[in-house]
């Protein structure tokens, strides 16, 4: 299997689809800078790196004492915007870590990327599904997010180094 990902990520490493990945990057974050305000700027599910069913709870009351629809819309923008987000910047940091650096760490983007998907699908699941209690379905959510945030620094990670490859790459006398 990682190697037909690794044959379509070859197809796909071109610079129209980075740049369409890109449009797709902007666009969600656009999309999710929107959310977050229209919920009140509470520290959502997905941007703590950390929590337990009573926090996650405690968000869902919040959202509630917002308004009616705050936990709908969380959800909704759960399954739609934040699913495309993870595909966008998936593919994006695929792309250079495989074609700009020459580095064999792409899947990283792409397990980060399912990894964010699971995540927003449960956080979806425990905000449609709220009932006033804590849920342990929070615990699974919550473990996501704790290995989503660890993918984001590998991620960043290896992008930087990537990119001070390739700059002292481009530094050599004779590159071209």
């Amino acid at each position: 299997m990682a190697i037909s990902i690794r044959a379509a990520l070859e197809r796909w490493s071109t610079r129209r689809v980075a740049l369409a990945a890109l449009v797709g990057v902007i666009a969600c974050v656009a999309g999710l800078i929107w959310r977050q305000g229209r919920l009140g700027n509470l520290t959502l599910l997905d941007g703590r790196g950390w929590y337990t069913p009573t926090e996650a709870a405690a968000l869902f009351e919040a959202l509630d004492r917002l308004d009616t629809n705050a936990r709908a819309v969380y959800a909704a923008t759960g399954l739609t915007i934040d699913m495309l987000f993870p595909v966008a910047y998936g593919l994006l940091f695929a792309i250079v870590l495989f074609r700009l650096f020459r580095a064999p760490l792409w899947p990283l983007p792409l397990a980060l990327a399912v990894t964010d998907a699971l995540e927003n699908a449960t956080v979806a699941a425990l905000a449609l599904g709220y009932a006033g209690a804590p849920s342990p379905l929070a615990w699974v959510a919550a473990g996501f997010t704790l290995v989503k945030t660890a993918l984001i620094v590998a991620v960043l990670a290896a992008t930087g180094i990537g990119a001070v490859r390739w700059l002292r790459r481009r530094r050599r006398p004779g590159y071209s």
